[in-house]
């Protein structure tokens, strides 16, 4: 079967921002539109400064919309999957400093089943051989997922809990894309001086080279078999920490879930998660490497526990996707049903 993925992919990107902005729209919410506009700033500027800083990946000239050797629809989904994450942690009733773990942890599970499939789709190339790290895919991209959700989600939370109305507020606003760059770069920075210094300590025995690291000359040595091995601990140990505080705060809660499910940002993940599926299945890269295959399956399974684990811990549902229903309008319409029925009888 001969199907075009790049316009697939390009098509349901575009769709999903779209629907997404639209709602907004429609809701007349001027907050969410400009979360959506920072995000997408964001999305196109991590994308381009990263492949002119580091030169560690490309993306393929198949595309259709391009800036700067960018497909504009990767900024587009950076966009409509941060937001989505958010929409989907904040049917939790935790803390706003809590939400961006699930946010991260949202996104992460999506990566985990997408980019080793993606890079075999060619629609985006790493500077690693394919059996390296994750499928081909740096330790340091998972990471980095993790990071800028994490970091864009955690700035967006916090501008929503100052005054609006203050001039300071509005400029955070507007530098909002380039400060969480900055942190993400600091991020992405000190995650692999923490996987370099066992190397530099253990094989080159030289304290010395720990002062004089210069990354643009050594960026060889974050793929060295032992940096890679380090990477991957420190990656790991960053997980199942981001699983313990998640588990903790969801326990902990004695109201844990505010059940309004939202019907668009779940139909957002989902399609992303099946595309990937799909196109696994119909290029038939699950014979080669069948382990990927159960890895899209059960991040699949763990990306439909998150979205429905409150309807097991929530009696009241109230689905939605466009309009929200507030709960006081559904008792409302709860009482004059009872109330007809009972004159009825």
């Amino acid at each position: 079967m001969d199907i075009n993925f790049y316009l697939v992919f390009e098509i349901l990107g575009i769709a999903a921002f779209l629907l997404i902005f639209s709602r907004a729209i429609y809701q007349r919410n001027r907050q969410t539109v400009f979360e959506l506009l920072a995000a997408f700033a964001f999305g196109l500027l991590l994308e381009i400064a990263n492949i002119y800083l580091s030169h560690a990946y490309y993306y393929s000239d198949q595309f259709l919309f391009r800036i700067f050797d960018v497909p504009i629809v990767v900024g587009l989904c950076w966009a409509a999957i941060i937001y989505s994450a958010m929409l989907l942690s904040d049917q939790y009733r935790i803390s706003w400093k809590i939400k961006p773990i699930f946010d991260a942890f949202t996104a992460l599970v999506l990566d985990l089943s997408m980019d080793a499939v993606a890079i075999r789709l060619n629609f985006w190339h790493w500077k690693i051989p394919l059996n390296q790290e994750w499928y081909g895919v740096p330790f340091e991209n998972l990471f980095g997922w993790i990071a800028v959700i994490f970091t864009f989600s955690f700035i967006i939370r916090f501008i929503r809990t100052l005054n609006p109305k203050r001039f300071l507020t509005k400029i955070f606003q507007c530098f909002s894309p380039l400060i969480a760059y900055g942190l993400l770069y600091l991020e992405l920075t000190l995650f692999l001086i923490l996987a370099i210094i066992p190397f530099q300590i253990n094989y080159l025995g030289d304290w010395s080279h720990l002062l004089n690291l210069c990354f643009k000359h050594d960026i060889a040595i974050i793929y060295h078999p032992q940096v890679q091995f380090w990477k991957m601990i420190i990656l790991i140990i960053i997980v199942i920490e981001m699983v313990n505080i998640m588990v903790y705060k969801v326990l902990k809660s004695k109201n844990i879930a505010q059940w309004h499910f939202d019907i668009l940002s779940f139909s957002v993940l989902t399609s992303m998660h099946l595309l990937f599926m799909i196109s696994l299945l119909v290029t038939k890269i699950y014979q080669t490497l069948p382990f990927l295959l159960f890895i899209a399956i059960f991040m699949f399974l763990v990306h439909l526990a998150l979205h429905f684990l409150p309807l097991f811990l929530q009696k009241e549902k109230h689905i939605y996707f466009f309009r929200k229903i507030s709960p006081q309008i559904i008792k409302t319409k709860k009482q004059i049903e009872t109330i007809i029925e009972s004159k009825l009888k």
